[in-house]
């Protein structure tokens, strides 16, 4: 750093003390000397170029020391500034997403953009089959990363790494036997940079970064950036690890809580059936063979409609069972609803849907469901509507059909089940949902589920 009081010096003060001197040389030549006007002016000239030349070049170096200063410094902010942006963006990534295939391309992707490396990866370690798995590449030579994707802890350096919790930092791929991918050699990578993902005192995967150039990554900045980075990813990691698992655990809470209704309701309508084929026994026994067809016929009704309900909680089954978005899914289940039920069913969405729980995903689809089988059954509609209505302050979900409806006041002679709709009740407030039943006779049924944006 160039000090400003030495500048200031040179640049104000030294002039300054060289015209004194230069004054003082012309006064003291006329006394001693004798100089034509000619000779005097001459003299003059050279002693002024005597000083201004080398003082000219002195202030030139401390100019160029000053512009390659300014230079480097804006070399380094423009370092930061890639840096702060590759991390707010995986921060934003990491936030807004629990999926691991949305959030980890993109920190791969900013790494590349912020360092010298050219290919980035991810390893995730599966514990108890031993091994760590490449499951995500961005950059260059692709097919070369992928000739080998799976590795034993301990081998290699993903395995070693996930093995012993530490980065390893390497710049002689091609001859170094640790590394066990030969095509990635042959591409003419030199460094290769392996991280832990840690979460406490476990290792869940790997980043690696490579370069072909040997003296890539030999900054320091860009190594703590890289560590930052992985720190972000393994909590990208986690959170999906973990919503996974709550996703599992509501889905098989979900179907353990279904089978159960479907075994009372089964249970029901066959004990129905038995006392009906009994009656129907005893009536053919003593000829009315007209009332033992009109039992058969409620038999017959009963039976498709338990045959329907049984195909409808089956759909429900494995729309649940899937691990996808869940308008993804939602729009799958009214597609097939429809094709079972014969009656359209839209989904339409205002808004920006923003991530459920598993929980009150799973919820809301269980009220969907029981609304459409309610208007399939007793409505007589001609056509069903599931609206998603996003807004700041939560969600609002319609189910709407545009059938007879009824009067809520004598719900328990209406056509929809007092105790299917005590369900959809209880379904919205476990998850701290308000339920809203919209009604009349003639004018249709709207059930109405709200719901806040978590955190609000």
């Amino acid at each position: 750093m160039i000090k400003l009081k030495r500048l200031l010096f040179f640049a104000i003060l030294a002039p300054s003390i060289f015209l004194v001197l230069v004054v003082g040389f012309s006064y003291f030549s006329r006394k001693v000397f004798v100089f034509t006007y000619e000779q005097e002016h001459l003299a003059m000239v050279l002693v002024m170029l005597a000083g201004i030349i080398p003082f000219s070049f002195f202030m030139f170096r401390i100019f160029r020391r000053i512009q390659s200063h300014i230079l480097h410094q804006n070399e380094q902010l423009a370092r930061q500034a890639r840096e702060t942006e590759a991390l707010l963006k995986v921060g934003r990534t990491v936030e807004q997403s629990m999926d691991m295939d949305q959030v980890i391309p993109a920190a791969l992707e900013a790494i590349l953009e912020a360092t010298t490396g050219e290919a980035a990866e991810v390893w995730l370690v599966d514990q108890p089959q031993g091994v760590v798995h490449l499951r995500y590449h961005e950059g260059e030579a692709k097919e070369a990363f992928a000739e080998i994707t799976r590795l034993s802890i301990g081998e290699g350096y993903p395995g070693m790494v996930a093995q012993i919790g530490k980065p390893i930092l390497t710049h002689s791929l091609p001859n170094d036997a640790t590394f066990l991918r030969h095509k990635v050699k042959a591409e003419g990578f030199q460094t290769f940079y392996t991280i832990p993902l840690r979460r406490g005192e476990s290792t869940i995967g790997v980043l690696t970064v490579a370069a072909r150039d040997p003296e890539a990554l030999t900054s320091e900045d860009e190594r703590r950036l890289l560590d930052l980075m992985a720190e972000h990813i393994a909590v990208a990691v986690e959170n999906a690890q973990l919503h996974e698992e709550v996703q599992t655990l509501a889905v098989t809470t979900e179907r353990e809580r279904l089978a159960r209704e479907m075994h009372d309701g089964l249970v029901q309508v066959l004990g129905y059936v038995n006392t009906k084929a009994q009656a129907v026994k005893e009536l053919l026994k003593t000829g009315q063979v007209e009332t033992a067809v009109q039992q058969m016929e409620q038999l017959e009704a009963a039976a498709q409609e338990t045959y329907d309900d049984v195909r409808e909680a089956i759909l429900a089954l494995g729309i649940n069972g899937k691990k996808r978005p869940f308008m993804e899914s939602l729009r799958e289940y009214l597609q097939r609803f429809s094709d079972l039920a014969e009656l359209p069913a839209q989904l339409e969405v205002e808004g920006t849907p923003f991530l459920q729980s598993p929980r009150i995903e799973v919820q809301l689809l269980r009220i969907i469901q029981e609304a459409l089988a309610n208007t399939r059954k007793h409505a007589r509609a001609t056509r069903a509507r599931v609206l998603f209505a996003f807004n700041a302050s939560g969600c609002r979900l319609v189910i709407e059909d545009d059938g007879r409806g009824f009067d809520p006041a004598r719900l328990a002679h209406g056509p929809w089940p007092q105790m299917g709709l005590q369900s959809m009740r209880e379904r919205a407030s476990s998850v701290g949902g308000r339920f809203i039943l919209d009604t009349a006779p003639d004018r249709g049924t709207r059930v109405i589920v709200d719901i806040s944006r978590p955190g609000e």
